[in-house]
């Protein structure tokens, strides 16, 4: 082999490693905006773990997840909620896909973690394999030094898992993307679609039961539950659309079920068969519509419109928002004319129903933007159950909530953002013009 081809070797060799971690990685860098959005998301599902709502929190870790997936800390922490919630598979996954994210992140806190799920006898930190990049790189100075065949051999080693790992990522390179599935029949969405309907049943049952007393293994377990139906509902239109293979949406409709199951079991041992007797008070959360039937699951956020000041029910995740200067959004109604309808406005709406049964057009907007054509007391007090927010008994307050200066944050906000992306396409601009 000629010098110059043995040495054009040893730098594929040196770069391999770092090419490697590009790779395996395969996360492109997010913008600014969406690692402040990713950043203030965790913030909230932080004070949700601290309060101890573990599937709340992990709701939160997991938005922080989708909006900077190349994060080790926010798989880290989505490890610690699942770890609470008795996740243990999941959590391990988490955990594991934090290393691989960024393999000197938090050591010797994964290590322990895993060890305390029983997972000790799986070696998770310098394995040699393959698909630790870390490893990887370690190998470089030693192949350099065996020999060309071993290097070359190497490479293609490493340009196969390269090819492996884009086909991973980008389904429309695998021979079997998602969107090959056959649509499935209608008699077997039809039966599937019929034990989510008995699945959302029981958890509204669960719902009501919460107004005999509230219990904080209770509620754990009725949001994993809610979370994991919301998850099966998603799975079952990806499978009508031909998305998804019908045998996954079952697994995940099993899962949702063996979490709803658990939630019945622990209501009816709390409460025995009054769990299933008549229903709570229809009252909900004035931001997101969440069943408030016991008072200790309430508080109340005065909201500061202009001079006036009204108080609103809240349950305790949109209220700790509120305390913390980020207005939680308000559900509503999209109407054709433009306008919107509060969700305590509209005719049959039921706040534990239709937490489990989507209500058809409904939406979200900013609590500063949301505009309600009747007085904001009244919408207040009909969300309250049609009683005034603050004759109902309420566990906590929290900080006022100005509106207005929301608004102005949020305009200042998307300025900054607009001005930001004229100078990011003048600089593009440049850079093309330097280097055509």
């Amino acid at each position: 082999m000629k010098q110059g081809n043995i040495l054009a070797l040893g730098v594929l060799l040196l770069l391999a490693p770092m090419a490697w971690t590009q790779e395996e990685t395969g996360v492109p860098a997010p913008s600014e905006a969406a690692s402040a959005q990713a950043l203030a998301v965790y913030e909230q599902g932080k004070r949700l773990y601290d309060a101890k709502d573990y599937a709340g929190a992990l709701e939160r870790f997991d938005q922080a997840a989708a909006l900077e997936p190349g994060k080790a800390r926010w798989q880290y922490n989505r490890g610690l909620a699942l770890r609470k919630l008795n996740r243990f598979e999941e959590a391990r996954t988490a955990l594991l896909q934090s290393r691989t994210l960024d393999p000197a992140y938090k050591q010797a806190e994964i290590d322990d973690k895993l060890r305390e799920m029983g997972f000790s006898d799986e070696p998770v930190q310098e394995t040699g394999r393959a698909s630790s990049p870390k490893g990887f790189q370690a190998l470089g100075p030693l192949l350099c030094g065996v020999g060309p065949f071993v290097g070359a051999m190497a490479v293609l080693y490493w340009m196969f898992r390269r090819s492996a790992s884009r086909k991973r990522r980008d389904p429309a390179r695998s021979s079997r993307p998602p969107s090959s599935s056959p649509v499935p029949r209608p008699e077997e969405l039809r039966l599937l679609n019929t034990r989510l309907e008995q699945l959302s049943s029981s958890l509204v049952q669960v719902e009501h039961a919460l107004r005999l007393e509230e219990d904080a293994d209770l509620r754990a377990l009725l949001n994993q539950a809610t979370l994991a139906e919301q998850r099966s509902r998603d799975a079952l239109d990806r499978a009508r659309q031909g998305q998804l293979p019908l045998d996954a949406a079952a697994g995940q409709l099993r899962a949702a079920q063996d979490s709803a199951e658990a939630a019945l079991k622990r209501a009816q041992s709390l409460f025995g068969e009054r769990a299933f007797q008549p229903e709570g008070a229809r009252v909900g959360c004035y931001f997101c519509a969440r069943p408030l039937a016991n008072p200790a699951f309430r508080m109340l956020v005065p909201l500061k419109r202009g001079a006036d000041v009204t108080k609103v029910l809240a349950c305790p995740p949109c209220a700790n928002m509120a305390s913390a200067g980020q207005p939680p959004p308000v559900k509503v109604r999209q109407l054709r004319n433009g306008q919107t309808q509060h969700w305590s406005e509209l005719d049959g709406y039921d706040p534990y129903l239709h937490r489990h049964k989507p209500y058809p057009e409904m939406g979200t907007v900013p609590s500063w933007e949301y505009a309600p054509q009747r007085s904001l007391g009244e919408v207040a007090a009909m969300a309250a159950g049609g009683a005034l927010a603050t004759g109902l008994a309420a566990y906590g307050m929290s900080k006022l909530l100005d509106l207005d200066t929301a608004s102005e944050a949020a305009a200042a906000q998307a300025a900054t953002q607009a001005s930001a992306a004229r100078a990011s396409e003048r600089r593009e601009e440049r850079d093309w013009r330097d280097h055509s």
